[in-house]
């Protein structure tokens, strides 16, 4: 079944589209401003364990469909299972896949755009051409060769703390003087050059290190990951700040992401360690953690994200719908790198020639 997913204008009936510029639902015909409540409430924390207990007791989920109905215009058309929110590619009246509400977690805050699509673009093209190894054509290339697409990703947050037993080596550097010999104008010289060496000692501990809001992209759907968020600006969850972009639903379960989570966790782990370990090298030889007190949030974080072919090749982008930084793939100019590396051997050589010759 699949419902119709509309805010109409207050004034004239109207479909709305959430403005960035106002943060608002206006009407692009009679520009009348909706309001929409924006909740800054704290977003609760939910704990893990209790999490997976219920989620072992519950029913199947309902197999995904491949087709829905618009409701506006009754035309047919496919929507994946993963996305929530979409529009009618007929009429675009906006429309929501019910299957996706049978996802035991829904999701509970988001970050609103706040990155027009006009920015969007305008921040698509001056990356793509601020590059110094970007092929010449690039600099007449502009964003309307590509589709920029709206979407809100699910995230999983995790808060957890952490006791870690380690045992490892703490490296002591000291220089030992070699001498050697050279050949300058035909003629022997001794030289003398310092060889680094390490003293290590056995070291061993433990380190408690708290983590909080370990962000966790729960879909497979993006590259790449766009790691700067203000998640102290998150408002609670309302379907209204979805009108006019996509929106999808999890496939990382929140299982799989905390394991995904403790990755991240651990890297930190083990640089919290080196530092408590000191010295001039640290080696980490084992390493077991326990963790306590784990909760999660699910999110929806706002993105564009796109793609554009050059030269019969596809290359992927996304744009953080916050603060527009940008990642992705763009073509290279092999011209540019084999002058670069040209100009660099070159510059090797001459370097080279004038030390053996003595001036340097």
């Amino acid at each position: 079944m699949n419902k119709k997913y509309v805010f109409p204008c207050e004034q004239c009936g109207a479909k709305l589209t959430f403005s960035v510029a106002t943060g608002e639902l206006r009407c692009p015909y009679c520009t009348h401003v909706n309001h929409v409540e924006r909740a800054f409430t704290q977003v609760v924390e939910n704990d893990y364990n209790t999490a997976l207990r219920t989620l072992e007791n519950l029913p199947q989920q309902p197999s995904a469909i491949s087709s829905m109905k618009c409701p506006t215009c009754a035309a047919t058309f496919e929507l994946h299972e993963n996305i929530y929110a979409s529009e009618c590619p007929f009429c675009g009246s906006a429309v929501i896949n019910e299957v996706a509400r049978y996802r035991p977690i829904q999701p509970q805050a988001l970050l609103p755009f706040k990155v027009s699509k006009d920015e969007a673009r305008h921040i698509f093209k001056t990356w793509l051409k601020s590059h110094w190894f970007a092929p010449n054509k690039l600099q007449h290339y502009g964003a309307e060769d590509s589709t920029l697409k709206g979407v809100f990703i699910p995230y999983w947050t995790y808060d957890a703390d952490t006791f870690s037993r380690y045992s490892g080596r703490r490296g002591k550097v000291y220089y030992k003087t070699q001498q050697y010999q050279v050949y300058v104008n035909g003629r022997s010289q001794m030289r003398s050059r310092r060889i680094e060496r390490v003293r290590w000692t056995p070291v061993s501990g433990n380190i408690d290190t708290p983590f909080d809001d370990v962000l966790v992209m729960a879909s497979e759907s993006l590259h790449y990951a766009l790691l700067e968020w203000d998640l102290e600006h998150l408002v609670n969850y309302d379907e209204a700040f979805l009108s006019g972009y996509e929106s999808e639903v999890y496939t990382i379960n929140l299982e799989r992401g905390f394991e995904r989570a403790k990755a991240t966790m651990e890297y930190r782990i083990r640089a919290a360690i080196k530092r408590q370990i000191g010295g001039d090298r640290q080696e980490i030889t084992t390493l077991q953690t326990r963790y306590s007190d784990i909760t999660f949030k699910h999110i929806l974080l706002p993105v564009y994200a796109s793609a554009f072919t050059f030269n019969n090749k596809l290359y992927r982008y996304v744009i953080n719908g916050r603060n527009g930084a940008i990642s992705g793939e763009r073509p290279y100019s092999m011209v540019k790198i084999v002058a670069a590396v040209t100009a660099v051997l070159a510059i090797v050589g001459v370097l080279y020639y004038l030390n053996r010759q003595g001036f340097l």
